[in-house]
């Protein structure tokens, strides 16, 4: 049995992650991971701790963080500022333990940078970042844009979703991680500049690549999601639907958890905080940013 502790309750990740795991799934009515429970929450919102361990029936609210120590095989830090990801999940990486951290990794990327050398350092295993890149459609896009390349059929594209400059939780890095994370999912990693205007709190940027130019749209206050492949056979519109992301999260997570086998190298955690940061810099400079 592996034994998961969450950090972070006052997300509402943490009560999704709890049922998924610990719950009888609401189709085929049974706990879909016999091997796997999530046993110990910690706040520091103490009210969201006792919902989730009441609603899931995890055996105890931690009172610190080093409660979890000696009384669990893995941990999900689930916090939603990410400038506290570091302090939660280091002492966890030195021991070797395996971890989920959320998006965004870190808001740092000194910070991230440090966590993968200490895991590196420890073999301890980690997954996490954006549940929205797991996104049926997502895998869908990212399809039909590696086939369009392959011919030289694409001509651009666009995408957008939710982000907030001025969020309480660490500004632009809390939510702008989903659409970063599904744009190199779709169209790839090796993004050579950045180009980012703003505008009543919304931001558009163009990502540079050799052969297409990608706009991304940070659109303030509105949370649906939706993509526009330009090609010359005809352009490609798909709506992305979210429902499924956090089952698809945690069955990476348990995968991780019983084969101790990484899904993505570590890089692919650290490069959306880079990419979060070349936006932000691009934002306050008015300029382009190399990658």
């Amino acid at each position: 049995m592996f034994r998961i502790g969450i950090i972070g309750t006052e997300n509402s990740h943490a009560m999704a992650f709890s049922r998924n795991i610990n719950l009888p799934d609401p189709v085929i009515g049974d706990i879909p991971y016999s091997d796997v429970r999530v046993v110990g929450v910690y706040g520091p919102d103490i009210e969201s701790a006792r919902i989730i361990k009441a609603e899931t029936g995890a055996d105890f609210i931690a009172k610190s963080v080093e409660e979890f120590h000696g009384k669990v095989d893995a941990m999900m830090i689930t916090s939603r500022k990410g400038s506290v990801h570091s302090e939660y999940a280091m002492p966890f990486i030195e021991k070797g333990m395996p971890l989920f951290i959320d998006k965004p990794f870190t808001s740092d990327v000194t910070e991230a940078e440090k966590l993968i050398l200490a895991a590196q350092k420890s073999g301890s295993k980690l997954c996490g970042g954006s549940s929205c890149r797991r996104a049926y459609d997502v895998l869908m896009l990212q399809n039909s844009v590696r086939n369009l390349r392959a011919s030289g059929d694409i001509i651009s594209a666009s995408m957008n979703f939710a982000a907030d400059p001025d969020s309480e939780y660490d500004g632009f890095y809390f939510y702008a991680s989903h659409l970063v994370e599904m744009a190199l999912t779709v169209f790839g990693h090796d993004v050579r500049s950045i180009i980012c205007v703003e505008k009543d709190g919304s931001r558009l940027c163009i990502w540079r690549y050799d052969d297409i130019d990608v706009s991304l749209h940070f659109t303030k206050d509105n949370y649906n999601s939706s993509a526009v492949i330009y090609a010359k056979s005809g352009n490609i519109m798909r709506n992305i639907d979210m429902s499924l992301v956090y089952q698809h999260e945690v069955a990476q997570f348990v995968h991780m958890l019983r084969t101790g086998e990484m899904l993505e190298p570590y890089e692919n955690l650290v490069l959306p905080v880079r990419m979060i940061a070349a936006v932000e810099e691009s934002a306050v400079k008015r300029t382009e940013v190399r990658v």
